[in-house]
């Protein structure tokens, strides 16, 4: 069976992280985040080593070491019963990161909308994210690391927008306010 899915897109800072908060609150939703996922493991493991030598330097962690972790995190998370695949959307947010994992991960879920969280000024973004940093601590949002990870989205992420139907795809000012987003992205479900 498919998971039901709704997909965020967007740049590093375009709140794909807040809406997937946001959405995860609310019962029938369930936010499923690559990044919170890799920095919830232990940094001393393999996988925790890999996380941080690629995100360290703003590049996205192998696609097998992130296929096989959200794998084993679905199955423990439905085996909790905190996501019941019939009857819960799953945001994704985060995966894919690229065709490539795209390919792998279609087969096990059924995206129904592509919300794409763009900003015409990148500067914004870029405001968000150093701010970030200093209150989260992250380590993956230096000034030199962001400016890497905006050209791993636009290389290896966006392309993603390309493969989906325009009926399925949803454009989101993300400047505008959290709620405002959220409108927008729980307009077209049923």
């Amino acid at each position: 069976m498919k998971y039901n899915s709704l997909l965020l897109i967007g740049a590093p800072g375009s709140g794909k992280g807040t809406q997937g908060k946001i959405l995860g609150t609310i019962p029938g939703f369930f936010h499923f985040s690559s990044g919170e996922l890799f920095r919830s493991v232990s940094a001393q493991s393999p996988v925790g080593k890999t996380f941080l030598e690629y995100s360290s330097k703003g590049l996205l962690v192998p696609d097998e070491i992130t296929i096989q972790l959200f794998c084993s995190y679905m199955e423990k998370v439905i085996t909790e019963g905190r996501f019941r695949p019939k009857l819960d959307y799953l945001v994704l947010d985060g995966l894919p990161r690229n065709v490539s994992q795209w390919h792998i991960l279609s087969e096990q879920v059924e995206v129904l909308y592509v919300y794409h969280l763009h900003c015409p000024d990148r500067s914004i973004l870029e405001a968000r994210l150093r701010g970030r940093a200093s209150s989260d601590h992250r380590v993956d949002d230096t000034e030199e690391v962001i400016q890497k990870r905006f050209e791993v989205y636009e290389k290896e992420t966006k392309p993603l927008l390309e493969l989906f139907p325009a009926e399925r795809l949803k454009e989101i000012d993300c400047t505008k306010m959290p709620y405002q987003v959220l409108r927008q992205i729980l307009e077209p479900l049923p």
